[in-house]
C-alpha cells in the first residue's frame, strides 16, 4: 500500500479525501503552507513545506488546492523534484474506458467522464460534473460542481467552469477565463476573461493570469 500525502488543508480537502482509494493509500497527512493547526479532518499536518518533509520520494501526492494558480505551481514543484502525482477518483464517479486522464486529477461523485473526452493533467471534476464525449479539459482546469459540458468542446488551461453552467457542444473555452455560476454559455470565449449570465457575456477582461 502506498503512502499517501495530500497538500492542501482546506476544504476541497474533505471531497478529496471522502473519495481516495484507502484499498491503495494509505492517507499520512497533510502539507500545507499557511495553517497554524496541527490536524485537519482527522489527520496531522505532517509539513508545512516539501522542505520540512524527510525522505519525501518514499510518498505519493495529490494536490488538494482549489485555486487553479497555486495548484499548478504545486503541480510544477511536485514534477520538478520528480515526485509522484496521482488521481483521485471517487467510486461513484463514471469515467468511460476511452477518455483519457492526465496526472493529478480529481473526478468527484456522481461526475462523468463520457467516451473519446480527454482532461488534462492536474484537472478538476467536481461533483456531478458532466464532461460529454470527445471535449478536450486542458491542464490546470477546474470544471466545478453541476456544470455541463456538451460535446466536442474544448476547455483552455487553467480555466473555472462555474458551479450548475452550462456549455453548449463544440466550442471553445480560451485559456484561464472564468465561467460564472448558472451562465449559458453559447459562443467560443476568448483567453483571460469572465463570462457570466443566459447567455454567457464578457463582464471582465484579464480575469486570470496564469
Amino acid at each position: 500500500m502506498e503512502k499517501l500525502i495530500v497538500i492542501g488543508a482546506g476544504g476541497y480537502a474533505k471531497s478529496v479525501l471522502d473519495s481516495v482509494d484507502i484499498y491503495n493509500y494509505e492517507i499520512v497527512g497533510f502539507i500545507d503552507e499557511f495553517t497554524s493547526e496541527k490536524v485537519h479532518i482527522g489527520y496531522p499536518i505532517v509539513a508545512h513545506s516539501l522542505d520540512e518533509l524527510s525522505n519525501n520520494n518514499h510518498y505519493v501526492y495529490f494536490i488538494a488546492i482549489g485555486n487553479n494558480e497555486k495548484r499548478k505551481k504545486w503541480y510544477d514543484k511536485l514534477k520538478e523534484r520528480k515526485l509522484r502525482i496521482i488521481n483521485v477518483v471517487d467510486r461513484t464517479a463514471i469515467v468511460s474506458p476511452k477518455a483519457v486522464l492526465g496526472t493529478g486529477c480529481f473526478i468527484g461523485k456522481f461526475a462523468v467522464v463520457n467516451s473519446k473526452a480527454i482532461v488534462g493533467d492536474d484537472c478538476i471534476i467536481n461533483t456531478r460534473a458532466l464532461v460529454e464525449h470527445g471535449c478536450t479539459v486542458a491542464d490546470h482546469a477546474n470544471l466545478s460542481t453541476n456544470s455541463v459540458i456538451n460535446g466536442d468542446v474544448c476547455i483552455g488551461e487553467g480555466s473555472f467552469i462555474g458551479s450548475c453552467s452550462v456549455t453548449i457542444g463544440q466550442l471553445k473555452i480560451g485559456n484561464w477565463s472564468t465561467v460564472g455560476a448558472g451562465a449559458v454559455v453559447i459562443h467560443d470565449v476568448g483567453n483571460h476573461v469572465t463570462v457570466a449570465g443566459v447567455p454567457a457575456k464578457v463582464i471582465k477582461e484579464g480575469a486570470m493570469l496564469g
